[in-house]
């Protein structure tokens, strides 16, 4: 999809807009890029209109644009308003999870339902943002490019590394259970993966009216999820008055690939297709 970008009163915003019907508001998690695919584009082929809308620091978005989650949910509906679009339909991945509750409590009237995917609801633990921030700081450039080059050449040990901190299994044994599409999945997630200076800004990023949420919310997340542990489903489904979560039957982080992934897909389509 080509990609928009808007001049809002706050700074460049860049977005991707397509399909027919009720509009779905994309936003993606950390490290990930305007060719990022978790499925959601399938959600054009199932009669929704897709808008992914990329975060403060990545792509061409500007850090001006929100440098937390409630400053950028005002520039999102600038985006809205700029599209004549009066309500979406919200799915949040990981890291935009506090993004994804300040917009929907900041301003309610804009969103009808929110799908929270292995999605923050609370603060970083001390070590991954200490790790988060020597790796992904001044040197993400150099550590994201040296990593791209050895998936060409070491492709099954780059995906290890990454693993490690995204499975409570081992990793050996996660790797070697994976089918051609999966492993294809997580391969074009690396290439595609570049953190800009979003994921330092998200590292600082808070979690806050989980009480308010007055909306719909489904969760989705895995018992075996080392990035995002399953107490950030466990807090939101004891905060959140109208909250469902699904447990998804993933060996990791990754809930959208694995043997329980036609179910998560089908559980997001039936909860996006109420009204």
């Amino acid at each position: 999809m080509a990609a928009t970008l808007l001049d809002t009163s706050k700074g460049i915003v860049e977005f991707t807009y397509k399909g027919e019907g009720p509009v779905v508001l994309l936003l993606k998690g950390g490290h990930s890029t305007r060719n990022t695919d978790f499925s959601h584009s399938s959600l054009i082929y199932e009669g929704f209109s897709l808008l992914t809308i990329s975060r403060p620091g990545y792509d061409y978005t500007s850090l001006s644009t929100g440098q937390t989650p409630e400053e950028f949910a005002d520039t999102i509906v600038e985006v809205l308003d700029h599209l004549n679009i009066d309500k979406v339909r919200l799915i949040a991945i990981s890291a935009a999870g506090p993004t994804g509750i300040a917009l929907a409590n900041k301003h309610p009237d804009r969103v009808s339902r929110l799908i929270m995917e292995a999605a923050l609801t609370g603060p970083w633990d001390s070590r991954t943002k200490k790790r988060a921030g020597l790796f992904f700081g001044p040197a993400e450039r150099l550590v994201w490019g040296s990593l791209k080059i050895m998936l060409i050449f070491f492709p099954d040990y780059v995906m290890k590394q990454l693993l490690r901190d995204l499975t409570t299994e081992d990793v050996d044994d996660y790797l070697d259970n994976l089918s051609p599409n999966d492993r294809r999945f997580i391969l074009d997630l690396l290439s595609t993966s570049q953190s800009g200076k979003g994921f330092v800004t998200d590292l600082e990023h808070e979690v806050t009216g989980l009480r308010k949420l007055d909306i719909p919310v489904l969760g989705m997340y895995s018992q075996k999820d080392r990035s995002v542990p399953y107490t950030h489903a466990l807090l939101l489904k004891s905060t959140v008055p109208d909250c469902e979560i699904y447990e998804a039957q993933a060996d990791s982080h990754l809930i959208w690939i694995g043997r329980d992934a036609q179910n998560l897909w089908k559980k997001r389509l039936d909860f996006l297709s109420q009204s």
